[in-house]
């Protein structure tokens, strides 16, 4: 019984390693291919393929490369981003995009026409997952020969074909215009820009001079400036410029672009300020009673303000209240409708004393925000100085009862 026992309890636990080792595999897996496995190359050029892999199991893994192929071709693996490395394996991590790198290999000089094949191998690195690709490289007899290119007059060359700023400011490049010819150039310049844009021309080292055209003396360069200029109130945005250069018939063009970003320039405003009349940022208030102050917000950039919150400073005992309390949106203002319109609840406490009291207001949105000083001057309220009239009216009747007593003795 002992020994049937124990025979039992030895083929479950082997089903039990064997069902676990199944499951283990088969979370375990990644792709080993290309789109391209057969090519042609000509004499002295190098062969550069796309090769990719990617994790298909739930566990990351560390895969070898290794390759096999004719001789002195120096076939090999680099990465398919600059920096360019060799290298001889990669880590894959699970859930992640096909990893691009790049096989190399470049035919030794004087290597015969024919076709040559390389097996490029991938393998886990505990060696239970092997993937191989054949690589068929046809290599050419002759390189056939380029097609015969019109004489090029003109090369425009640029360092920063693409410019970051606002709307409202300049855009400069940079370009210089090389003749490639042996007889001096006389070129005509033009640029193709967004309707409502500006556009001119300057030499490099004279900003103030503004010209349509250069002269470019055989086989030498010109620098020029391209100021280009998008209107206030333009949405952001990638925008396409073209600068043309034309000296005689050759006509040679240059891309370029302009990436507009927003501006944002909050501000606070009193009634009197926007309309000419009405409250200006110095009020009147009474003690315990509520004075409302209408405040204008604007903005004098190129792209809406967000989510616009409002806060106080207020004296001790102050209660200040906005309606609305958030302003979500407030666009470039460019007409009264534009600006928007805030009350400010302001209660002085009972009691408070007469004089001048100081509110900071602040308007802070997600891009900017603005601050301004409110002064507001307090007086008492109408009833205290009802009571202060009858205090007086009382203390002149005494007197005058006392004159009137002290006549008679």
């Amino acid at each position: 019984m002992g020994k049937g026992r124990g025979l039992v309890l030895a083929v479950t636990m082997a089903v039990v390693l064997t069902a676990l080792g199944f499951a283990q595999t088969t979370q375990r897996g990644f792709e080993f291919y290309t789109q391209y496995p057969s090519l042609e190359v000509f004499p002295g050029r190098e062969v550069s393929l796309e090769i990719k892999l990617q994790n298909t199991g739930a566990l990351p893994e560390d895969v070898t490369l290794t390759v096999s192929g004719p001789e002195d071709w120096e076939a090999r693996f680099e990465t398919a981003s600059f920096p360019i490395l060799r290298i001889r394996g990669v880590h894959l991590l699970p859930g992640e995009d096909p990893l691009t790198i790049r096989f190399k290999a470049r035919p030794p000089e004087g290597a015969a026409g024919g076709d040559y094949q390389f097996i490029l191998e991938a393998a886990t690195a505990d060696g239970a997952i092997r993937r191989t690709l054949q690589v068929m490289v046809s290599l050419l007899a002759e390189e056939e020969e380029p097609a015969e290119e019109p004489e090029e007059v003109l090369q425009l060359l640029v360092d920063y074909p693409s410019l970051e700023g606002a709307a409202g400011e300049d855009f400069t490049f940079t370009i210089q215009i090389r003749n490639r010819t042996d007889q001096d150039q006389m070129v005509d310049l033009a640029g193709r820009v967004p309707a409502g844009w500006r556009a001119y021309f300057t030499p490099r080292w004279q900003q103030d001079t503004r010209i349509t055209s250069i002269k470019v003396n055989a086989n030498s360069t010109e620098n020029i400036r391209f100021v280009v200029t998008p209107p206030y109130g333009v949405e952001q945005g990638d925008y396409p410029l073209t600068f043309v250069a034309q000296a005689g018939d050759y006509q040679a063009t240059l891309e370029l672009k302009a990436v507009v970003t927003g501006t944002y320039d909050l501000g606070l405003a009193s009634e009197a300020e926007v309309t000419g009349a009405g409250d200006t940022w110095n009020i009147k208030a009474v003690e315990g009673r509520e004075r409302v102050f209408v405040m204008y917000l604007y903005n004098r950039g190129s792209a809406p303000i967000t989510n616009i919150k409002f806060f106080a400073t207020e004296p001790e005992g102050w209660e200040v209240e906005f309606r609305p309390d958030t302003v979500e949106s407030l666009p470039p203002t460019l007409t009264l409708n534009d600006l928007g319109t805030v009350e400010v609840m302001i209660t002085p406490p009972e009691r408070a004393i007469p004089g001048d009291y100081q509110i900071r207001i602040t308007a802070s949105g997600a891009e900017d925000h603005a601050t301004a000083q409110l002064r507001v001057t307090v007086g008492a309220s109408v009833g205290w100085g009802w009571i202060g009239v009858g205090v007086v009216v009382f203390v002149v009747a005494g007197l005058t009862a006392v004159f009137v007593r002290l006549g008679r003795r």
